[in-house]
């Protein structure tokens, strides 16, 4: 669902080992300058020998950013994973409890013909039983572990204050 982020970060390091070959060679390049050539032929030579280093440089800049790229895409994305974990926990425990508190409720009728919930023989509060009656039928089942549904329906859980 998300790719391999371990082949992600391969990708990033390869790219960061391109770059500092790529800088090697710029500083190769430039130590190769001689000082004992001197004339019109070596004034270009050194100069386009200048020019080529230079761009090596900015070759392994931009191999650097795209790994700093690739990085920050893999934590973004570690990030919503963790997320979305916390989440399937979060309203997976919440549902669970509804769940039970729905079908194990019992409806019984005081002496004063009063409706009253009770759970286990303990009394529940009646909006307490129909805020997890609205969850039950409302969320009748949940997504798949891993999927991103589980940030939707907590953004659904939290705005209805569940």
């Amino acid at each position: 669902m998300y790719g391999d982020m371990a082949a992600l970060g391969r990708q990033s390091a390869a790219l960061r080992t391109l770059a500092d070959d790529t800088r090697t060679r710029a500083t190769t390049l430039r130590s190769a300058v001689g000082k004992t050539w001197v004339s019109a032929a070596a004034a270009s030579f050194i100069d386009q020998l200048g020019e080529r280093a230079r761009n090596l440089d900015i070759s392994a800049t931009s191999l650097d950013e795209a790994a700093d790229r690739i990085d920050a895409h893999i934590r973004s994305v570690e990030a919503v994973k963790a997320a979305i974990v916390e989440a399937e926990q979060w309203i997976s425990d919440r549902w669970s409890d509804a769940a039970r508190l729905v079908g194990n409720t019992v409806e019984v009728i005081t002496e004063g013909a009063e409706n009253i919930f009770e759970f286990f023989g303990t009394e529940v509060p009646r909006a307490l039983v129909s805020e997890a009656d609205e969850l039950i039928r409302t969320v009748r089942e949940l997504p798949t572990p891993g999927s991103p549904e589980w940030l939707d329906l907590a953004d659904t859980f939290h705005r209805r204050g569940w």
